[in-house]
């Protein structure tokens, strides 16, 4: 008898998934003083890229990447435009840019749920409702510092709107590939094609090459950061193509959670009352949720 169902294994891949992107802002914020935007996120990339061909080299073959139907590359291109030229692009500007908890904020809107309903065909009950409303009013305890301000929204705030649908997009549509590529494949390819995308537009941007200043340490966040970025679209590919777009949407909050304790880590900043409160609400929705989806 296994003592992990691949159900609880892809649960897991998620609440991994939310403490690695919960430490994406960090690199972007750390990468913004010596990179234009553009160019830090094809670097973050094209590292990841390279790490992935290195890491999954024994699960990547050529052979099965030939058979790809035109179907399968538009839709490897499509999660590599939505999840990075999009996706990543515009959160690096809007987490530069705008407040975190008002990033933290529009990033727990449901969309992925609400793509799984439209897309996926799933099954939305009102005891799933409650549960991400709940999670929802959490991540509002948890990440909101001026409630006053917290529907003035300025560029940085629509930027961070339009990465999250986005992302929800490509999460969603993860569940679209065929049996032909591994998870290991599928990220590859993907973090190739959209490290290709970011670059192109960036000489279209007239950005130019990131020639100058670099130095080891800043090599270093690069490679880390790129290392992030395999382990966070791998998580992705494995975790959402075993668990209900729903339930995953609610796991996702946890990142509010993993930030809170990467503050305290990092920047020593203590959690007060509201904030321990808002991610109990947090905790309790997803083990809820997941029980209800057990069931169903």
């Amino acid at each position: 008898m296994k003592l992990w169902s691949e159900h609880k294994k892809g649960i897991a891949a998620l609440i991994l998934l939310s403490l690695v992107f919960a430490s994406m802002g960090l690199f972007a914020r750390f990468l913004q003083t010596d990179f234009l935007l553009l160019q830090q996120v094809y670097l973050r990339v094209f590292a990841a890229f390279v790490l992935s061909v290195v890491f999954f080299r024994k699960d990547i073959h050529l052979s099965t990447i030939k058979k790809i139907s035109r179907k399968e590359w538009a839709l490897l291109i499509f999660r590599a435009g939505t999840f990075y030229l999009i996706g990543v692009t515009l959160f690096t500007q809007a987490i530069i840019t705008t407040k975190y908890s008002n990033v933290s904020f529009i990033g727990a809107l449901p969309f992925v749920a609400i793509l799984g309903v439209i897309l996926l065909k799933e099954r939305m009950t009102w005891h799933k409702l409650l549960f991400i409303l709940t999670a929802f009013v959490g991540v509002i305890l948890l990440a909101i510092q001026d409630y006053q301000h917290i529907f003035a929204w300025g560029n940085g705030e629509v930027l961070a709107l339009v990465s999250t649908f986005s992302f929800a997009l490509s999460y969603v549509a993860s569940r679209w590939h065929s049996t032909l590529l591994n998870n290991k494949e599928i990220t590859a390819i993907i973090l190739g094609i959209g490290a290709l995308m970011v670059f192109l537009t960036s000489l279209i941007f007239g950005e130019g090459l990131p020639l100058t200043n670099w130095s080891v340490s800043l090599f270093s966040v690069v490679l880390l950061a790129g290392l992030f970025n395999v382990v966070n679209l791998f998580l992705t590919n494995y975790g959402f193509r075993k668990v209900e777009a729903i339930l995953a949407s609610n796991i996702l909050n946890l990142e509010s959670i993993f930030a809170v304790g990467l503050g305290l880590v990092f920047f020593k900043e203590l959690p007060v009352l509201k904030e321990l409160f808002g991610g109990i609400l947090i905790v309790l929705s997803v083990i809820g949720l997941s029980r209800v989806e057990g069931k169903g």
